[in-house]
This record gives structure tokens, C-alpha cells and sequence, in this order.
């Protein structure tokens, strides 16, 4: 882990965040060159997670992967941003790759969970990022707000996310980029 004393005072590099040695006990972002910290997942956060990858990987075909908490570049030049979304559906090329960190343009659909303190992190910015990144769908599951915000099914038009898909009372419908049917309690179910 790297102590206060060496930790960077300034922005930093994709080659030097490469090179931090940061406590996994947190979970690490760096946003436009800056290092974010944020604390690791709750349970229930972990069981929505675990359970969204198992729909999500049911309809999947075989040229997909869907991947946990792997670190994504968002924007590779300076300052950069390397996020680590909750989960994202990839091309099955990347996963034969195994690379260290997965480009955006290999991502088809990123989730995010909202965590306590996360809302306006998954709401705004990440959606711009991921948006100027040109990841086409993003996804945000938030069980702590209002019933018809619970579950947030976006896709790219342009350079903005649009609302597609459908949350009816506690069943999610989608359509792209999979036809998916379930319910909320079935991701909430330990």
C-alpha cells in the first residue's frame, strides 16, 4: 500500500497509477488523473452484483462475456480516467486477451450499482464519461430511491443516454443489447 509520504501530490499517468501499490481493502478510480477512493461493496451491493452477472450471462451469446468489477480506461490521454464499474458485458476477444485494464471501446454495456455516497457519481459523471467514451449501453441499479428509478436502462444516441427499457413495478424489461425479463427481488435474493 502506499503510504501518505508516497503518494502522489499531483495528477498522475496511466504508467504511474500502473505502478502504485494501493491497499485492496479499498476499491481505487482515477479520475482525470486525480486518485479516488471509495469503500468496497456492501453485501447486498455484492448479491445484486452477483446476481445481475448470472442474468446477464444466461442471455448471452457466445462472441459476449460478462465481467465483475475489472478497471476500465475511460479516457487514456492526460489526464486520464480508469474506472472500475460494478459490471461490464465485453467482447469475448477481451477476455482471451486478459488484459491488465479494458479499453472502453470493448465494453457494450457497463453497470453500476449505487452504493451510499455513489448517486450522483453513477448518475452524472459516470454517465458522462462512459457516454464520451462511446460505451453504448450503461445500465444503474438503485434500490434506495424512488420505485420507477430503481433500475435504469440507457443506450447512446449521439453523444447523450437515452431511457429505453422498462421497470413495471418490480420487473425489468430489456431489449438492448439483451433481451432480459426478471425481477428486482430476484437480484436482491442472497
Amino acid at each position: 500500500m502506499a503510504g501518505l509520504a508516497e503518494f502522489p501530490r499531483d495528477l498522475v499517468t496511466l504508467e504511474e497509477w500502473d505502478a502504485l501499490e494501493l491497499d485492496e481493502a479499498r476499491r481505487w478510480e482515477l479520475v482525470e488523473g486525480g486518485i479516488v477512493m471509495t469503500p468496497r461493496p456492501r453485501p447486498l451491493h455484492q448479491v445484486v452484483s452477483f446476481n445481475l452477472a448470472q442474468v446477464i450471462r444466461a442471455a448471452l451469446p457466445a462472441s459476449l462475456a460478462v465481467l465483475l468489477e475489472v478497471e476500465v480506461t475511460v479516457e487514456a490521454r492526460f489526464p486520464p480516467t480508469v474506472r472500475d464499474p460494478d459490471l461490464v458485458v465485453v467482447k469475448r476477444s477481451v477476455v482471451d486477451r486478459n488484459p491488465v485494464r479494458i479499453d472502453a471501446s470493448d465494453v457494450v454495456l457497463v453497470v453500476e450499482i449505487v452504493s451510499p455516497g455513489s448517486r450522483r457519481t453513477d448518475r452524472v459523471m459516470k454517465a458522462y464519461e462512459y457516454a464520451k467514451a462511446g460505451i453504448e449501453h450503461y445500465w444503474i441499479v438503485d434500490l434506495d430511491t424512488d420505485p420507477d428509478e430503481r433500475f435504469l436502462a440507457h443506450v447512446l444516441r449521439g453523444d447523450a443516454y437515452h431511457r429505453v427499457g422498462s421497470l413495471d413495478e418490480d420487473r425489468v424489461r430489456t431489449e438492448e443489447p439483451l433481451a432480459l425479463d426478471f425481477t428486482l427481488e430476484d437480484l436482491t435474493r442472497p
